[in-house]
């Protein structure tokens, strides 16, 4: 009977914490997840998670930890319950405590976004002169500013090249760490309004406020300006065509080329927002000067014209507002 009595607790007492584990990591990852949207507010994210958890699972106790690991972008969640024995008292035992832990992340923009001008896989080059950045300028493979460069608040920086001369305070280094370049592909598809040719898309903005992500499966031409604070996703190229003023100090836009390069033609073009080409090159050809409100970010950029110049500031990335993501990470 003893030998029969010993089976069942292996066969029911186990497989009763077997489920209750398996409850306990759902409910840690749901808890996880949730506290995670609210980062970087740290007590409203410990009492989310305490909250989803509790919605799970009647965890005996909850454990939230953020920042974790002295992350802000980061919450752990450990839920432990106690489970009580039902034959395996017969052999003494009478309970165990049983536990699972999930660590989420919140993601946004990554660090090639703290920069003005970034070119992740190249070289950031400026021919011309007189160029200013308010904002930093990484060239992983180099830096070339031109003839009277000023970058007002910032440095010119570089993984693999060197970094020309400049006006301003900040400082030229080289050998940092390579930034790598961040991929919203993925969240725009899934998020975005999905336009398949160049009418199509024009039909969709026009006259109408851009606020959120628009994904054209092709290639892009600009010829005009974009009202709004989204995103303008093209899986190839975008072209910007002779515009004197291409964007107004109230939009933030971001225009994305996925696979291809972008080319700005012609012009005095103001741009408002964001250039992102993260496997092609920014390109800026012509015109006596061509400024963005926002930032450069692509594989490589090349500017030829005189005072191309680009002032980052706090607002420019209001276009990636609706793609933060939360993640498991652990």
């Amino acid at each position: 009977m003893v030998v029969l009595v010993g089976f069942a607790a292996l066969s029911i007492d186990i497989a009763m914490v077997s489920l209750t584990k398996t409850k306990l990591q759902n409910a840690a990852v749901a808890a996880a997840l949730a506290g995670a949207q609210d980062l970087p507010n740290i007590s409203t994210a410990k009492s989310t998670a305490i909250y989803y958890a509790g919605q799970n699972v009647q965890a005996t106790e909850t454990m939230p930890t953020a920042p974790y690991n002295d992350d802000s972008t980061k919450i752990e969640v450990v839920c432990t319950k106690t489970v009580s024995y039902t034959f395996a008292r017969v052999l003494g035992f009478t309970q165990t405590n049983v536990s699972a832990r999930a660590v989420a992340q919140k993601t946004s923009v990554g660090q090639a976004f703290e920069f003005g001008v970034f070119a992740g896989e190249g070289k950031a080059s400026f021919n011309g002169s007189k160029h200013v950045f308010d904002g930093g300028v990484y060239g992983r493979d180099g830096v070339s500013l031109g003839n009277g460069a000023q970058i007002l608040h910032g440095d010119a920086v570089s993984s693999n090249g060197t970094c020309s001369s400049f006006n301003g305070p900040g400082k030229s280094i080289t050998n940092n760490p390579v930034i790598p370049m961040p991929d919203f592909s993925e969240l725009i598809k899934s998020q975005g309004i999905i336009v398949n040719s160049q009418a199509e898309f024009d039909a969709v903005v026009n006259g109408k406020s851009v606020d959120g992500p628009i994904y054209v499966n092709g290639d892009l031409t600009i010829n005009g300006r974009i009202k709004g604070s989204g995103v303008i996703y093209a899986k190839g190229t975008i072209t910007f065509i002779n515009n004197n003023i291409l964007q107004s100090e109230e939009d933030s836009i971001c225009f994305y080329a996925e696979e291809g390069d972008m080319t700005f033609n012609g012009g005095s073009g103001i741009v408002v927002g964001i250039l992102y080409a993260p496997n092609g090159t920014i390109r800026i050809n012509g015109g006596p000067n061509s400024t963005t409100y926002g930032r450069i970010i692509a594989k490589s950029v090349d500017v030829n014209g005189a005072e191309a110049s680009v002032y980052a500031g706090a607002n420019d990335l209001n276009a990636f507002s609706t793609l933060t993501t939360v993640k498991i990470i652990q």
